[in-house]
């Protein structure tokens, strides 16, 4: 569920470390100069990324919509876990319309320990594969091979009212489709 902006703490906490006034707004007039504001006034459409506030209202994200489910808040750890190649010239692509005047940074990034465990973590996973090893593929297909197979069982079945004991019956599928439902969901979407 997405937060709700006007009392989620994600909007509030770097606002009250600072102290900051909350009525530090320009007018909204469409004058070229970027408005400076609080991080308590950052509209519904508006994120902030390192302290630059963007316009997301039409904004078209290459994973859909989900992106203007953080309008009104600080995103720069958001933006940074799920996009760490990312430069500046790719947040170009949204317009830019202030500045934030009491952006504190919650976390340092590219710190000389951060690269260390990056490093480490490459040598077991080759870079451009961080999504998945082999052995991730490979369970994955196993998985969800499982769950079409119980799925066609469990659809094809006719011994649901005609049994003599009760492995022959359908509840035995059905806790065995449920088991593959499970599997994909604990594994195969959580390692993703």
């Amino acid at each position: 569920m997405p937060p709700n902006a006007d009392t989620s703490i994600l909007r509030n906490r770097i606002a009250t470390k600072v102290n900051a006034p909350t009525d530090f707004v320009d007018s909204d007039d469409a004058s070229t100069q970027p408005t400076l504001r609080s991080m308590k006034g950052l509209k519904g459409n508006e994120i902030a990324i390192d302290g630059i506030i963007y316009d997301i209202s039409e904004f078209v994200h290459p994973g859909g919509e989900v992106v203007k489910f953080f309008g009104g808040n600080d995103v720069t750890v958001q933006y940074k876990m799920i996009h760490p190649y990312h430069t500046g010239k790719h947040l170009e692509k949204m317009k830019e319309v202030g500045k934030v005047v009491d952006y504190v940074p919650e976390y340092k990034f590219d710190t000389p320990f951060e690269r260390d465990i990056k490093n480490e973590v490459f040598k077991i996973v080759r870079r451009g594969r961080e999504f998945g090893t082999n052995g991730y593929f490979f369970r994955a297909f196993c998985y969800i091979a499982f769950f079409f197979f119980m799925q066609y069982t469990f659809a094809t079945s006719t011994t649901f009212f005609t049994y003599s004991n009760w492995w022959e019956s359908g509840i035995a599928t059905a806790v065995a489709f449920g088991v593959a439902q499970a599997f994909i969901g604990l594994n195969v979407q959580h390692d993703a």
